[in-house]
């Protein structure tokens, strides 16, 4: 039978560093899913036992070659191949924005996390909690939602100026088992497009379902892309005056 639901990528770390006996860095390993196994520590055997407790717990018939599993993100995609159709995913959503722009003022003024108040209409504070070269740890602020509430997280990101992306997600993850986010910007004919891919999984008993939450971050997602396309395309226009 196939499995319902899929192991986050939290709570594979957390079984790999369990079975396979090593020490391992939870939240660098989501930040890194391409991190070997090799450079973690994991040894053949270590991995044979990872492979056959997640037969266990989850319900499911591995038959890929252990060879091939050199990688988080592969053994993600093994366990995705061997749940098959029936299994649940992490839910996810893609957005993207062309914004009329240079590409460095596009780049600068989306990772200035201490402006988001300002170009983004839902965050009422941004505080820096750390920085580490192009990583950065923050708390965001949300203004009190229709009840009153007020929602607030520590995030971290991780920014590539080279490669033009950024990996970013939750630290404190309140009603998600997790919230991975990925930034890129591509240098296009009318500007630069930038583009958000989430992935993410409600906690039980949390206030809204994966399916709830997607439909609220795809219309969010697309108000907000259009704010920051407004506001740095006026800058640049102020700019070039």
């Amino acid at each position: 039978m196939p499995a319902t639901t899929l192991p986050t990528r939290p709570e594979l770390s957390e079984m790999v560093k369990t079975v396979a006996g090593v020490e391992i860095d939870v939240e660098q390993v989501q930040q890194n899913p391409g991190m070997t196994f090799e450079n973690l520590g994991v040894d053949s055997l270590g991995l044979l036992g990872v492979l056959a407790a997640i037969e266990r717990q989850y319900g499911i018939q591995i038959n890929a070659d252990i060879d091939d599993c050199k990688t988080f993100a592969d053994l993600e995609a093994i366990i995705r191949e061997a749940a098959g159709p029936g299994a649940e995913p992490a839910a996810h959503t893609e957005s993207s924005m062309v914004i009329n722009a240079p590409m460095d003022l596009v780049w600068d003024m989306t990772n200035d996390v201490e402006s988001w108040p300002h170009l983004f209409s839902e965050y009422a504070a941004a505080e820096i909690i750390a920085r580490d070269g192009n990583t950065v740890r923050f708390r965001l602020t949300m203004h009190p939602d229709d009840n009153g509430k007020v929602w607030s997280w520590v995030s971290e990101r991780v920014m590539d100026p080279e490669a033009r992306a950024v990996r970013a997600h939750r630290v404190e993850t309140g009603p998600f088992e997790f919230m991975d986010i990925n930034w890129t910007y591509r240098e296009t004919g009318g500007g630069v497009e930038m583009s958000w891919v989430q992935d993410f999984r409600m906690k039980p008993g949390a206030p809204v379902d994966d399916a709830t939450m997607t439909e609220m971050i795809t219309k969010n997602s697309a108000v907000q892309m259009e704010r920051i396309k407004t506001i740095v395309e006026d800058t640049a226009r102020a700019r070039v005056a």
